[in-house]
């Protein structure tokens, strides 16, 4: 796999560099493609199903729970049907765990109580099932690693790819780990739920979770963020195996070792950028100053090299790790562009005036106007532009 087809592995990274940068204080610095070592287990369980009962069959369970007959020609004359026919009942509620005993003394297991009281026929069934574990503890993922969107390389495909650096596992397996997660009471937060039972571990490979850690900082302190693709984009689980781990962040620091001014400098000749458009924003970070004429409507497939689409004014490029938020100090360009955002936001699809609000704030304090953009501002900039009066719920 090309280092051209990451948006299918994950979103693509301006996504979560987007994310970093709306937290409050927080400027992202550099962002590396690291895929997270796990071990696959795959599992056998049995898993009870409920389902009604058959007439005959409740009637037998009732018979010996609350008549209290533990002998087949006592519960048949009870019942007042045919010993073979309460033959035929008593070794099919045997054969699904219901019933233990001989003939002349039958009882229910503790299955077949539960089927007696809740009016439910148990049956067990076998389930095979997958969980995963992280490679540095051995702990396991949360359920929301599992949920769509957030992709799972299995071993072949993670060493296929040219996208996301592979980390090295620093734990084994433990067989006993799964027994531990059975145990828990909030199991079903790791994506097993209560109903599995008699886990046994079949087998167990490897396998990489591919995620952003995107270098930050919040104004006090370097931190290390986290995306993989779960359901609120920063991955908090994830993030603190990582923030804790020495590994990791060797792996990262030494890749960020190289002068910023140099990791850009073949980027930027290509883009007939002059050395004198970056500029620090403070001590860790910085910008791309760039003037108006290099920021054009349209896609963001300008027809120049070297100019950008006014959507992207603000926003983050990362050429390779370092990150540079590309900007303007002419603030009517950078009005123009907040107003064009909040547009393109508003009219995608339905949006509430509380949705376009917060965002145009958003996009204010990102890009930094010379005043406060308006709700009126936005819809005059709407009818100017063909849209009309913009409907906000």
């Amino acid at each position: 796999m090309n280092s051209t087809s990451t948006d299918t592995i994950l979103y693509a990274q301006t996504r979560a560099l987007e994310h970093a940068a709306d937290l409050p204080g927080t400027r992202p610095l550099r962002i590396h493609a690291l895929a997270f070592p796990l071990h696959a287990a795959e599992l056998s369980a049995t898993i009870e199903e409920r389902g009604p009962f058959d007439l005959l069959d409740r009637y037998v369970g009732l018979a010996i729970a609350e008549g209290g007959f533990t002998r087949l020609q006592d519960i048949a004359a009870f019942l007042g049907v045919s010993e073979h026919m309460v033959d035929r009942v008593l070794r099919f509620l045997g054969g699904i765990g219901h019933l233990q005993g001989s003939a002349n003394a039958l009882s229910l297991t503790e299955r077949g109580l539960r089927s007696v009281r809740d009016d439910r026929r148990y049956t067990e069934k076998q389930e095979r099932l997958r969980l995963y574990f992280d490679g540095v503890q051995c702990g396991p993922l949360r359920t929301a690693h599992y949920a769509h969107g957030v992709r799972i390389l299995d071993r072949d495909a993670a060493y296929a790819q040219r996208t996301f650096r592979l980390l090295p596992e620093a734990c084994g397996f433990r067989p006993s780990t799964v027994a531990e997660v059975a145990r828990r009471p909030d199991r079903g937060e790791y994506d097993l739920p209560d109903e599995l039972l008699n886990l046994e571990v079949l087998e167990v490979g490897r396998a990489f979770l591919p995620c952003y850690a995107i270098r930050a900082h919040d104004g006090q302190r370097l931190r290390t963020l986290i995306y993989s693709g779960v359901a609120e984009l920063r991955d908090r689980h994830l993030e603190g195996i990582l923030n804790s781990w020495p590994t990791a962040t060797h792996v990262m620091e030494s890749a960020d070792s190289e002068q910023p001014r140099d990791h850009f400098a073949e980027w930027m000749r290509e883009r007939k950028i002059a050395p004198q458009a970056l500029s620090w924003v403070d001590h860790y970070g910085f910008r791309l100053v760039l003037p108006p004429s290099r920021y054009v409507n349209g896609t963001i497939e300008a027809k120049e090299k070297g100019t950008f689409s006014l959507t992207m004014l603000g926003s983050y490029v990362a050429p390779r790790s370092h990150v540079l938020q590309l900007w303007c100090d002419d603030a009517p360009t950078r009005t123009k562009a907040v107003l064009n955002r909040v547009l393109a936001y508003a009219t995608a699809t339905r949006r509430t005036v509380t949705n376009v609000t917060t965002f145009l704030e958003r996009v204010c304090r990102q890009l930094e106007p010379d005043a406060d953009v308006t709700l009126d501002d936005l819809q005059m900039h709407a009818r100017k532009a063909g849209y009309g009066a913009l409907d906000l719920k």
